[in-house]
């Protein structure tokens, strides 16, 4: 097997300008719905019909199997190598980026094989650890510094809190682990045949326990959750690559054998680039399954230097999280757990027959118009309340209350957790920035887009992109290369706020968040 490390410089000046192949990029989306592989062109466009794609399935606890997870992402890369061999012309990869959802954590033994389910944002067994890991952190007075060190909450969604279940209630499961890795770095470990491989500061900044003053594991939580440093992987900016596969892999994948893999970033970063948010001036609004609202920041806060009085990376917004993309970029933000599940449930539940029909009537209701207020809590609250035990709570239901009633309010409810996003990000945003929309829950979905531009009070762009988070893997690969940059995506639509609609909705997060307070907060 060719074992390489290869450097950005490197990558960049070993292709040859006289080779005539067609060069293409392979972006792998490992995503908590399915998992995709696409080829792309350098100029940022999918090579069409080669994605291969396969739906995923997530247990009730928010986990994965991780067996069945590498059977699909071997599939959907066989698929797509397999059409691009089909078609005409020669064509050679000469890279592979990936995206994952974030988190995904799971356990492997010392010959780098799974021995714990995947697990994942969405975990539903640690809320107790978490409630109790945050309260021990504030009586020490340390609870907000954490925060700021790792740009992230204690909460079920990130490692710390599931660490120390697994801990209490599974220990025997936990001595069988010899290295912890991200789904992405135990693929990449597999067809290197390697027991692990390093791991983004990315993904690790996804995990809760990255320090983001060093770029490394952070020692004080580490050490809190019982976790042993010899088990945690290397961390290294996602352009860090390797080349090199093992058999059968080598064999099976001839056109990837001698080409650079990019370690995994997570989704968020692939949606935000993809989809050409690649600064503060472009805000990028995604709902797929969840939601997230994220606007990219250079690690350069306020150009002052580490001081007494001075921040030594860029402060967290009170609620949100703050990611590394590498050691340059930080990406911030807040997610949803429920977008466009929150829809999806609805229409499985009401039976829906028609859906045009259905959204038809919805859209006809008038802002605020269905006396409903939704905390749109299907499986969780992340930013900015992170309330571990949040439930989906429904009020105001009355015999008139319709389908479409409770369609709409339910896109203003996730609307409205925006807006409370939103206006924490606003002291980041220079005049002007626009908010940016992608996501398979908006495409095809305006009277959503209206819903978030009058809740927001900004124009909300729709992009004309087609897959925003696997083609910012491939993006992310052409800057690792040091290769041009394609321009951003044109905008095929926008929704313009309308200023009575944004009054309408001032007041119902009002109420939405008198309800929040009675129901999750007990006040």
């Amino acid at each position: 097997m060719t074992d390489q490390n290869l450097d950005a410089g490197e990558l960049g000046s070993s292709r040859n300008p006289q080779d005539n192949r067609r060069d293409l990029i392979l972006a792998i989306d490992l995503g908590s719905s399915s998992v995709r592989a696409s080829a792309y062109h350098l100029n940022g466009t999918r090579l069409e019909g080669t994605t291969g794609f396969r739906n995923t399935q997530q247990t009730a606890e928010g986990t994965f199997d991780p067996h069945i997870l590498t059977i699909l992402t071997e599939e959907v890369i066989d698929d797509c190598l397999a059409r691009v061999r089909e078609m005409n012309g020669s064509m050679r990869f000469i890279g592979v980026a990936w995206t994952a959802f974030a988190m995904s954590w799971l356990g492997v033994d010392h010959a780098g094989q799974p021995v714990t389910p995947v697990y994942t944002y969405a975990d539903a067994l640690s809320g107790h650890f978490a409630d109790s890991l945050r309260q021990e952190l504030s009586n020490q007075g340390l609870l907000e510094d954490t925060w700021q060190r790792t740009g992230t909450p204690i909460h079920t969604a990130y490692a710390p809190a599931q660490l120390l279940r697994l801990a209490a209630e599974e220990p025997d499961l936990v001595q069988t682990v010899a290295c912890w890795q991200t789904l992405a770095a135990c693929l990449l470990a597999r067809w290197r045949g390697r027991p692990h491989a390093p791991m983004s500061n990315s993904e690790v900044g996804w995990t809760g326990l990255l320090n983001r003053r060093t770029m490394s594991w952070d020692e004080a939580l580490v050490s809190r959750v019982g976790l042993d440093p010899g088990h945690l992987p290397p961390v290294h900016d996602y352009a860090n690559s390797t080349v090199g596969l093992a058999e059968p892999w080598a064999s099976k994948w001839p056109e990837l054998a001698h080409t650079p893999f990019f370690l995994a970033v997570g989704d968020g970063v692939g949606a935000n680039i993809g989809s050409g948010c690649s600064d503060n001036t472009r805000i990028a609004l995604t709902i797929g399954t969840t939601g997230a609202i994220r606007v990219v920041l250079p690690n350069d806060p306020q150009n002052l230097e580490p001081g007494p009085d001075k921040p030594d990376v860029q402060q967290t917004p009170a609620g949100l999280w703050s990611y590394p993309i590498d050691s340059k970029r930080w990406l911030v933000g807040g997610s949803l757990t429920d977008g466009g599940s929150l829809y999806s449930w609805l229409h499985e539940k009401l039976a829906v027959e028609d859906t045009t029909a259905l959204l038809a009537r919805a859209a006809e209701i008038p802002p605020d118009a269905h006396g409903l207020t939704i905390l749109p809590f299907l499986r969780g609250e992340r930013a900015p309340g992170w309330a571990t035990e949040a439930a989906l709570t429904i009020s105001g239901i009355s015999p008139a209350t319709t389908a479409a009633h409770l369609v709409r309010a339910a896109f203003e409810a996730v609307a409205l957790r925006f807006r409370l996003i939103y206006d924490r990000l606003r002291p980041l945003l220079p005049p002007g920035a626009e908010v940016v929309a992608s996501g398979g829950a908006l495409q095809d979905n305006p009277l959503w887009r209206q819903i978030l531009a009058d809740a927001l009070q900004v124009p909300v762009h729709l992009v004309n992109v087609d897959e925003a988070t696997s083609r910012g893997a491939a993006i992310l690969a052409l800057q690792a290369l040091g290769l041009q940059q394609p321009p951003d995506p044109p905008t095929i639509h926008t929704a313009m706020p309308d200023r009575e609609a944004g009054a309408a909705y001032t007041q119902a997060l009002q109420r939405q968040q008198e309800l929040y307070d009675r129901v999750i907060i007990g006040a």
